[in-house]
């Protein structure tokens, strides 16, 4: 069986659906920015699913208004949460790590327990500002979220 090429809304060209993002966009022009012809606002490309424009719901494949099921299962389908917060945690526990076995280190030598102790303190400054980074961070995915359920309702 032969796959149908198709055609990227981006780009314009036809292309293998294994190269495809999402039904209308390929994988290169997935991280550009996307205008939409209803609202005159751009979003990232791969945002859109189906057609549908992720900011007004506006469908580009048929011209027409898209109900309200429909843009809520395509943002439901592409909202994830964002990979900073992880990276934020697992890079102030390392550093935390870091920090205290130099620390542990450092208090081993002679004359060196007042360094140690201020290297292991700042470790501990550390990774609260990186745990509260990525708290703030997970608190407005969450407050973004309800937004996104409330106006759905």
């Amino acid at each position: 069986m032969v796959d149908m090429s198709v055609k990227c809304a981006m780009c314009a060209t036809d292309k293998h659906p294994s190269l495809m993002r999402s039904s209308d966009t390929c994988n290169d022009c997935a991280e550009r920015s996307r205008p939409c012809h209803n609202c005159t606002r751009s979003s990232v490309a791969k945002s859109w699913v189906n057609g549908i424009c992720p900011i007004c719901g506006f469908c580009h494949d048929n011209n027409r208004a898209s109900d309200a099921s429909e843009v809520t299962n395509a943002i439901k389908n592409t909202s994830s949460k964002p990979s900073i917060i992880d990276l934020l945690l697992i890079l102030g526990w390392c550093l935390f790590g870091m920090m205290g076995l130099s620390g542990m280190y450092f208090m081993s030598q002679d004359g060196g327990l007042i360094f140690g102790t201020s290297v292991i303190i700042a470790g501990i400054f550390q990774l609260s500002i990186f745990l509260g980074f990525s708290a703030i961070i997970d608190q407005l995915y969450q407050i973004n979220q309800n937004t996104a359920k409330a106006k759905e309702d």
